[in-house]
């Protein structure tokens, strides 16, 4: 059984870091979709509350996430529209970390989070949490 990889490395390559981004939403949203269709009970006698890694037929591309939150933190900083700029990339790439996190991925909160937080700070407002 092949393993299919959310999102396919040649999609994230190109386009500018907007692109990127909402293909990385994208391709979590499917991944998300596919590990919950995964996972689903097939009838009433079938009560599955997860899959072995046997079983697991999608992952999620770990390495293209990384290297758009390296763009993104090398974004400059220097006026406030280069901050809020920044601060919508980090809140976007929040958004694919929540979406992940419905995936199953629980652990991913904490990320999400700090991202947040990040992104509060860039816009010089408070620290609330959404």
């Amino acid at each position: 059984m092949a393993l299919t990889f959310y999102p396919n490395p040649e999609d994230v390559k190109a386009g500018s870091l907007g692109s990127r981004i909402e293909v990385l939403l994208d391709a979590a949203e499917r991944y998300k979709a596919s590990v919950l269709d995964a996972t689903a009970p097939t009838d009433d006698s079938d009560k599955r509350k997860g899959f072995t890694p046997r079983e697991q037929r999608y992952a999620f591309n770990w390495d293209e996430i990384a290297g758009v939150l390296r763009l993104i933190r090398d974004l400059p900083e220097s006026t406030k529209a280069d901050k809020l700029k920044k601060a919508e990339s980090v809140t976007k790439l929040a958004e694919i970390y929540e979406v992940l996190r419905g995936a199953k991925m629980s652990k991913l909160e904490a990320v999400r989070l700090a991202l947040i937080s990040e992104a509060n700070q860039l816009r010089g407002g408070s620290s609330q949490v959404a």
